[in-house]
């Protein structure tokens, strides 16, 4: 089996050579294409950059990259553990370093190395790197929430007259109601909605924690609050979508200064309209308030309600095993249950 260095966009499953003379060990081109796609292509570009990023320094180091012992994969962490990014000038976080394992493994996988290189002591690094950052006072940042306070101040920078209002508005009522992930929205396309006059459902065929893709409908109440009617606001861009003849086809779309329909946003394009809506309404510290914002909204005010656990999660789409949602629901439960207050 060849150990050419590859970066992981060219990595295939390697075709072993069968002395017998059968194809028992051959897959095809358009199956190994299709097994690329199992990885979402953002997580595969970012790979692809660890991986060049793990090969260069392995030819500096006059290393083997792959298969990749160990004790070199422990010490290309160690070097990333004392670089800085090139990219923000500041030092990699645990979780990027977590990323970057997770790509030295996909990149030996799809080269036919299963089940190497061994990460404990790279795991056990990335632990210390943690534990230093932490007693140097470093915290995680995490994106703001847009709550329905924060909600009500972007959507007032909408303009609902204009065809790119509607869309904004919609994007961000659905971002909320679905405490959805940017590329939910990005993927949402105009027939998978359905209006009622009391819920707008929302049917997302497959997403992060549905790779087997089942599907499965998002029930959104109306009335998110008294003042934000979600059918009236997502309705509106329906109809402007219709104007176009567009009845069908991705949900969101670009569109240019002269109000005209182009092709589908990327997850990228909604983050850049929802950190733009923030400076708009200049939130305090706009620039944490990003698309993630709109998924971490609706969970922080449910919790807020006293809303269980295992509903906002069902609803948010998080894993069973995920303790991602508990990030919003504890400062709710820490201050409803906080021992110092008062109750007479």
């Amino acid at each position: 089996m060849s150990s050419e260095l590859v970066p992981v966009e060219d990595a295939e499953i390697v075709n072993d050579p069968d002395p017998t003379g059968t194809r028992d060990h051959h897959l095809s081109g358009e199956t190994i294409a299709d097994l690329k796609r199992a990885t979402a292509e953002s997580t595969d570009r970012a790979y692809d950059r660890w991986w060049r990023m793990a090969l260069a320094w392995c030819e500096q180091e006059q290393r083997t990259a792959l298969p990749m012992t160990a004790q070199t994969l422990a010490e290309f962490i160690g070097h990333l553990k004392r670089s800085t990014s090139p990219r923000t000038g500041k030092p990699y976080s645990p979780s990027s370093l977590n990323q970057a394992v997770a790509a030295v493994r996909t990149a030996h996988f799809r080269t036919g190395f299963e089940g190497q290189p061994y990460t404990r002591a790279a795991l056990d690094l990335i632990k210390v790197h943690r534990q230093d950052r932490a007693q140097d006072g470093w915290r995680a940042k995490r994106a703001n929430p847009v709550t329905l306070d924060v909600l009500r101040l972007m959507l007032a920078c909408c303009d609902q007259g204009t065809l790119s209002g509607r869309r904004d508005a919609s994007l961000l009522v659905l971002g909320y109601g679905l405490m959805g992930r940017r590329s939910e929205l990005a993927a949402c396309r105009i027939e998978h909605l359905t209006v009622s006059d009391a819920w707008l459902t929302v049917f997302l065929p497959m997403s992060k924690t549905d790779q087997d893709a089942q599907g499965e409908d998002v029930d959104i109440p109306r009335a998110l609050a008294p003042d934000i009617d979600i059918v009236a606001i997502v309705g509106g861009y329906l109809e402007g979508l219709a104007e176009f003849g567009a009845t069908r086809g991705p949900l969101f779309r670009r569109i240019d200064r002269h109000g005209n329909l182009g092709d589908s946003l990327s997850g990228e394009g909604v983050g850049y309209i929802v950190k733009k809506l923030a400076r708009d309404a200049k939130l305090t510290d706009a620039e944490r308030t990003t698309a993630h914002g709109l998924r971490a909204g609706g969970p922080t005010d449910a919790a807020e309600r006293g809303v269980p656990v295992p509903f906002i999660a069902e609803h948010g789409r998080w894993s069973k095993n995920s303790t991602q949602v508990l990030t919003y629901v504890r400062p709710a439960d820490r201050r409803r249950n906080n021992p110092l207050l008062r109750r007479d």
